[in-house]
């Protein structure tokens, strides 16, 4: 891991190739918080191709707008992976991917996922 970043809402992990994001419990993850989280990853990531994976261990709530909403548009995402074991997750990722233009994965390991996105951009 290269840097580990708390906002006070989630916890960000940064690494070279991909992102780690867990939104805490009980959160409404809006356009707020994502633009938040957003200028976090592009001072890193800048101009780079990353993968993110969201670490949905934790109940929350995610305003599903923010995935057609270009003024929070990552240009250099090029895949989406969601991790949970809660089959409630894989009902929303379910729904969430026809929302994402990338590639997307659902993966109930965060090792899969961490895989999966190391293997993306060989």
């Amino acid at each position: 891991m290269i840097q580990k970043i708390d906002t006070g809402f989630c916890e960000l992990s940064i690494y070279a190739k991909y992102a780690i994001l867990k939104v805490f419990e009980n959160v409404f993850y809006d356009l707020e918080k994502a633009t938040i989280v957003n200028q976090k990853i592009q001072e890193f990531f800048q101009n780079k191709p990353f993968v993110l994976i969201t670490e949905r261990n934790f109940k929350h709530e995610i305003d599903l707008s923010l995935y057609k909403n270009k003024s929070i548009s990552i240009n250099n995402l090029k895949g989406l992976a969601i991790v949970s074991e809660n089959p409630e997750e894989r009902e929303r990722a379910i729904n969430e991917q026809s929302l994402f233009e990338n590639s997307f994965a659902f993966f109930e390991k965060l090792t899969d996922a961490e895989n999966w996105a190391e293997a993306f951009f060989r």
